[in-house]
């Protein structure tokens, strides 16, 4: 076949896929928002069959035998033709060397593990989980074994999956830079006793749901290709190109954590829809560049917008309209102050904006050690309390509050964690270059969040995975990632809060 047959024979068959991968989204939304109490093992059974599809379709001689006519990057084709070219290329490369049995295995393990999950947490329960753990990690070592290649570690091939061209000593850099500038912000915070007790108590759950959808749709989330639900950890899914779903939930302790989660999760979902548009929907190219390039939206957003003073001069008389006397006497200034306090927690997702690296720091630490055969799984309770009171100068009160309290592993998602941290740094450098262009302070005072929304649809969104995200970064910024721009982000912002 020429190239422009195989081109064509390549599009069809990733489209395939990628309805494989949406149906998954779906049967995984249902898994986390509304499955029956024992519907958990034949959904892991579904979902296993499944991925054993995709798997018989990213290996299938066809889909090899275009990529072949076609070559690595072949002339004649724009960026969105060598960009599916690309990215279908490397898919195939991973499929190729994970054997059927073990993806299927793999997808059985993480469900298992995910359904308990659920009650471990719930239960303070670290031991009935650690079987279940066990057997994702033994898992995950296969799959890293079989994906490894060009001197990688397993780890570093697991961290290639969200952040391609990243490894663990450049992350490690990066990190130690983010410490740095954590560490110089809690000493600057150091003894401001910020009372932020207000901010807790029975604010009620109706009223949080209403704010926090109204926030997303205000951010410019399109409810005819959207859908808002609760689960037990908020996440964000494509369950088809024109249906986008987020969740939130109303458990923890402060009335802004569920808003802000809303935002956060808006955040991912904007993405998704500006990256599924004619060039790009239906295929492999419409989402998120990387993991950390996603996070760098919904952190953007949550963090840089959403605990701004500028934000919050426009929406705070509606906060207070809604909640009436639970906010009498609390101006402006002081929620300003009680919204960015620092001080070291347990939860990650409920972690202020400056300690919230520490945590994703512990998580890398923990990884990297299971992976280099360093740390088992039954003593990563031990490890965790001990890596907590190291970089947070806390134990956690319990595992639930602990080791249990997120459910990546379980799902198999080692090396997801640093897309996180990362993504902090990849916002704080698109903001210093966003603010070049737009009054973005005068913006989010007048509330116009969809200006905003239209800068980022410009520079990331509408490009989806068209570009890798190191050249994303460089085309909006004109330079690679570097870790300065988080430090002046956070410096500028708490000497302004404390002179």
């Amino acid at each position: 076949m020429n190239k422009r047959e195989a081109f064509a024979k390549l599009e069809t068959l990733d489209r395939q896929a990628v309805l494989m991968e949406h149906v998954l989204a779906v049967l995984e939304w249902d898994f986390e928002t509304s499955i029956s109490p024992n519907g958990g093992a034949e959904r892991g059974e579904q979902c296993a069959w499944l991925e054993g599809e995709l798997h018989r379709l990213m290996t299938s001689p066809e889909l090899g035998e275009a990529l072949e006519a076609l070559g690595e990057n072949p002339a004649g084709f724009g960026d969105r033709a060598r960009a599916l070219v690309r990215v279908c290329g490397k898919a195939r490369k991973d499929h190729s060397r994970i054997p059927a049995d073990l993806v299927k295995a793999f997808a059985k393990a993480t469900n298992a593990a995910s359904n308990c999950w659920f009650e471990s947490r719930k239960n303070n329960d670290f031991a009935s989980y650690r079987p279940f753990l066990e057997r994702v990690i033994e898992l995950a070592k296969e799959r890293a074994a079989c994906i490894s290649d060009g001197g990688k570690t397993p780890y570093d091939a697991l961290l290639d999956r969200y952040e391609p061209r990243m490894d663990s000593v450049r992350i490690e850099a990066l990190f130690g830079q983010m410490e740095n500038t954590i560490r110089k912000i809690m000493s600057m915070t150091e003894g401001r006793a910020e009372d932020d007790s207000f901010l807790s108590g029975a604010y009620p759950v109706k009223t949080q749901e209403r704010l926090g959808k109204a926030i997303v749709r205000s951010m410019g989330f399109d409810m005819q290709r959207g859908v808002m639900g609760l689960s037990h950890h908020p996440f964000t899914t494509s369950a088809g190109a024109d249906d986008i779903r987020i969740t939130s939930r109303f458990t923890d302790p402060k009335v802004t954590d569920s808003f802000f989660s809303y935002m956060h999760e808006g955040g991912h979902a904007l993405y998704e829809m500006g990256a599924s548009n004619r060039l790009t929907r239906g295929t492999s190219l419409a989402g998120g560049t990387s993991m950390a390039f996603h996070e760098s939206q919904s952190r953007l957003w949550e963090n840089i917008v959403g605990h701004s003073e500028a934000f919050w001069e426009h929406y705070y008389p509606r906060f207070q309209r809604a909640y009436g006397k639970r906010l009498d006497g609390i101006d402006l200034k002081r929620f300003i102050r009680a919204l960015n306090k620092v001080a070291p927690s347990d939860i990650r997702v409920n972690a202020d904006e400056v300690t919230y690296g520490l945590h994703i720091i512990l998580r890398f630490r923990l990884e990297k050690a299971l992976f280099d055969g360093s740390l088992k799984a039954g003593e990563l309770p031990g490890a965790w309390n001990e890596l907590s009171l190291s970089l947070l100068g806390r134990r956690p009160e319990s595992d639930g509050n602990g080791v249990l309290q997120d459910n990546h592993w379980a799902g198999g998602m080692f090396g997801y964690f640093p897309s996180y941290a990362l993504g902090n740094l990849i916002n704080a450098q698109i903001y210093h270059s966003m603010k070049k262009e737009l009054d973005v302070e005068r913006l989010l005072k007048e509330g116009r969040l969809k200006v905003i929304k239209k800068y980022l649809d410009d520079k990331i969104y509408r490009h989806g995975a068209i570009y890798e995200s190191d050249v994303l970064l460089e085309k909006i910024t004109g330079e690679r990632l570097d870790g300065k721009y988080f430090d002046l982000y956070l410096t500028e912002k708490f000497k302004k809060l404390y002179g």
